[in-house]
């Protein structure tokens, strides 16, 4: 695969595995690994000082500006959601799997401090300890979903094939000129892997009255809503700027 043809994140991703960052002459408009790597940390820097938050429209601006303001303390959120943000990116991106623990720490910290899982949130009632504890589980589950989210029937390629004999399987790959093939039926087209409830529920360690009662599964909506956030919205767009893939300069 050319470079061309690779995302930013897969480039990221490619960098960050490099056995060898150094310093080196490139081409106007050119990439090295040791800019990419150089520019994620920049972009996690970016976003623990809220610094995407700020400026006009809200739309973001310097982390000057952000260190500069009277009395700027960087909030607690913030401050996971860039390291988490620059954890996920080595996760996904880079293979390194090996940071699962501390992604699961970093986001299970993360949804402590939003008022949905807080003291004062629907687990109010429930010791301190053991809703940390149950606020881990939910996030490994969560980190786990994220990760996998390819559907398994089809190979996220949202169609199945039909072979000799009726069967229906996911696309063998090969050029069939007369290949009939139709939409997956377990992710209707979506390619993503469809969320077992049960696995879930498994996960956390719940009886099924209190996973529906307490409303589980638009939880885990949330969190997977929040990773996407973290990684997409809030740390991709200054990792852009660093890399000058855009107009604005940080």
């Amino acid at each position: 695969m050319s470079t061309e043809r690779r995302s930013l994140q897969e480039l990221v991703g490619v960098s960050l595995n490099s056995s060898l960052l150094r310093i080196e002459a490139r081409a106007p408009g050119g990439e090295t690994s040791l800019l990419r790597v150089a520019g994620l940390g920049a972009a996690v820097l970016h976003v623990q000082h809220g610094a995407d938050r700020i400026g006009p429209n809200r739309r973001g601006g310097p982390v000057a500006e952000a260190l500069a303001a009277p009395g700027h303390v960087p909030a607690p959120l913030d401050q996971i959601a860039g390291e988490l943000g620059g954890v996920l990116y080595h996760l996904r991106y880079g293979g390194q799997h090996g940071l699962v623990g501390q992604a699961i720490t970093l986001f299970a910290g993360y949804i402590g401090l939003r008022r949905r899982f807080g003291p004062e949130g629907f687990l109010a009632a429930v010791g301190d300890a053991q809703r940390v504890a149950l606020l881990r589980r939910f996030a490994g589950r969560v980190l786990h979903e994220w990760l996998s989210d390819r559907c398994v029937a089809c190979g996220g390629s949202g169609k199945l094939e039909r072979v000799d004999g009726g069967s229906w399987v996911k696309p063998l790959g090969r050029m069939k000129r007369n290949a009939v093939l139709r939409v997956c039926t377990s992710c209707h087209g979506s390619r993503r892997q469809m969320p077992s409830h049960t696995a879930r529920r498994v996960a956390l360690g719940i009886e099924i009255k209190a996973y529906e009662y307490e409303g589980w599964g638009q939880h885990f909506n949330a969190g997977l809503s929040w990773l996407t956030n973290v990684m997409h919205k809030r740390l991709n767009r200054p990792l852009t700027v660093q890399l000058e893939r855009s107009k604005k300069r940080v």
